[in-house]
C-alpha cells in the first residue's frame, strides 16, 4: 500500500556546495553593460589563446592527427612516452625525474581532487596561502575537506613573503593533512625563497603535512629574484603540479602532471595509492598525451614571449601609474602574469570597481576576491596587449584622479 503522505526530503543534494550560488554586483553589472552593448575594458584578461601572443603551432596541430591516437593505451599514469616528455623536462630545469613516478591528469584541478583524495579523510583540513586564487574552497569543499589559511605578509619594496608563525600556528592546531604552496603565488607573484623551503619542509615534516606545491607559473619571472622549486624534495612527501595551461599556454588541451616525492617508504605508498586513483578516472586523453612532446618544444617561445609581454606590461603600469605624488603604487611582483595595484581607499573596494566599471568603462578584480587584508588593491592582468593594458590603466588614473 502507497503512503499518501511521505514527504519528501527537504533537499536531494549534498552540502559540498553552497546554493543558491549569490551573484555579485560586479558580476551583474558587467552583464548589464554586454548586454546594453557597452565597451569594456578588460584589465583581468588571463586567457592567453586571446592575447595575441605569437607562436609556431605547424608542430602541435601535426602531432594532434597522430594515428595513435585512435589506439586506447589506457595507462593509469598516462602514456610512457608523454611521462618521458615530462621527465625530460624537469631535467632541463635541473632536476632528474623518473618517468614511472609521473602522473598525467586533465588539470592542475583534478590533480588537487586526486591528492585530496589522497591524502584526506572527510573533515581533515588543507592549509592554504591568504591572498590566494578563490578556487580551493570549492576544490576542498568538493571533496569534504576544509580549509584553513596562512598569511603572506608584503613589506615595499621587497616584496611578499611567508608568514612562517601563521603557518607554525595552524599545522599545531593538528588535522591539517597538506600544505598547499602556490609557486609563484597567484596573484601576488611571490615565489619560495630558500629560507621559506627550508622552514615549510621541517614544519611539515614535524606536524606529518605533506606539501602540494602548485608550480604552474614557475618559468615566468618578471622582476627576477630567489626562486626555489619544491620538485624532487625528498624528506617530507611533496608532490609539484604543473601542466600546459600555463606552461604552453594551451588550457584547452587538458593536460595536467602531478609530480611526487619523498622519503622512500611515504613515496611508495604515495605512488601506490596515487595509481589507483588514478586508474578509476583515466582522464587525461589520447591526443593530447601524444602531441605533447612537440608542445613542450614548442612551450620555450611561448614562455618567451609571454615573459617579455610580462615585463612589458609590468613596465607601462609603473610608468602610467606610479611617479611623483602618484597616489598608486604597483606592488613588487617576482613572477607570473598578474600584477597588485594599491590604490587610495576613497571609497570601500567594492563601491570603486562598481564606479570603474560604471564610469570608465574598466573592468578589473578588487583584492577582495583574493582575501587581501586591507583596501585598496585590483589586480591587473600581464599578458594584454600592451595598447589595452595603456588604454586601461590611463582610464583607471583618470578615474581615481577625479575625486580629488
Amino acid at each position: 500500500m502507497v503512503d499518501l503522505c511521505y514527504t519528501a526530503p527537504v533537499s536531494f543534494f549534498s552540502t559540498r556546495l553552497a546554493w543558491p550560488s549569490a551573484v555579485n554586483a560586479l558580476s551583474a553589472l558587467r552583464a548589464e553593460r554586454r548586454a546594453a552593448g557597452l565597451p569594456l575594458l578588460d584589465l583581468s584578461e588571463s586567457n592567453p589563446t586571446r592575447v595575441g601572443l605569437p607562436r609556431d603551432d605547424s608542430g602541435i596541430l601535426s602531432s594532434l592527427g597522430d594515428r595513435r591516437n585512435l589506439l586506447y593505451e589506457p595507462d593509469p599514469r598516462g602514456l610512457l612516452r608523454a611521462r618521458e616528455a615530462v621527465a625530460a623536462s624537469c631535467e632541463a630545469r635541473g632536476r632528474r625525474f623518473d618517468p614511472d613516478e609521473v602522473f598525467l591528469c586533465a588539470s592542475t584541478s583534478e590533480a588537487y581532487g586526486w591528492l585530496f583524495k589522497l591524502l584526506c579523510d572527510p573533515g581533515d583540513a588543507v592549509l592554504v596561502p591568504r591572498p590566494g586564487y578563490p578556487l580551493f574552497d570549492y576544490l576542498a569543499g568538493l571533496e569534504s575537506v576544509r580549509v584553513r589559511s596562512y598569511r603572506l605578509e608584503y613589506s615595499h619594496p621587497s616584496g611578499w613573503s611567508i608568514d612562517l608563525d601563521s603557518v607554525a600556528s595552524a599545522l599545531a592546531e593538528g588535522s591539517v593533512r597538506a600544505f598547499v604552496l602556490i609557486n609563484p603565488n597567484n596573484p601576488t607573484g611571490s615565489y619560495l625563497s630558500r629560507r621559506e623551503r627550508e622552514a615549510v619542509v621541517g614544519l611539515c615534516a614535524r606536524y606529518g603535512a605533506a606539501i602540494i606545491a602548485d608550480e604552474v607559473f614557475f618559468d615566468f619571472p618578471v622582476e627576477g629574484g630567489e626562486r626555489e622549486s619544491l620538485l624532487g624534495e625528498d624528506r617530507v612527501l611533496s608532490f609539484v603540479l604543473d601542466g600546459l595551461s600555463k606552461l604552453s599556454g594551451l588550457p584547452q588541451l587538458k593536460l595536467g602532471w602531478i609530480l611526487p616525492s619523498g622519503p622512500s617508504r611515504e613515496l611508495a605508498e604515495a605512488v601506490g595509492r596515487l595509481e589507483i586513483i588514478a586508474d578509476s578516472y583515466l582522464s587525461a586523453g589520447a591526443p593530447a598525451m601524444n602531441a605533447l612532446p612537440a608542445v613542450l618544444e614548442e612551450a620555450v617561445s611561448f614562455r618567451r614571449a609571454l615573459s617579455l609581454r610580462a615585463r612589458t606590461d609590468l613596465g607601462l603600469l609603473r610608468s602610467i601609474l606610479e611617479g611623483k605624488d602618484s597616489p598608486h603604487r604597483v606592488l613588487r611582483c617576482q613572477g607570473g602574469w598578474t600584477a597588485l595595484v594599491e590604490s587610495p581607499r576613497f571609497e570601500s573596494e567594492e563601491e570603486l570597481a562598481l564606479g570603474l566599471l560604471r564610469d570608465a568603462g574598466v573592468w578589473v578584480h578588487p583584492g577582495y576576491f583574493f582575501d587581501m587584508e586591507r583596501e585598496a588593491y585590483f589586480a591587473a592582468s600581464l599578458i594584454l596587449p600592451p595598447e589595452i593594458l595603456k588604454a586601461g590603466a590611463r582610464a583607471y588614473r583618470d578615474f581615481f584622479a577625479a575625486f580629488d
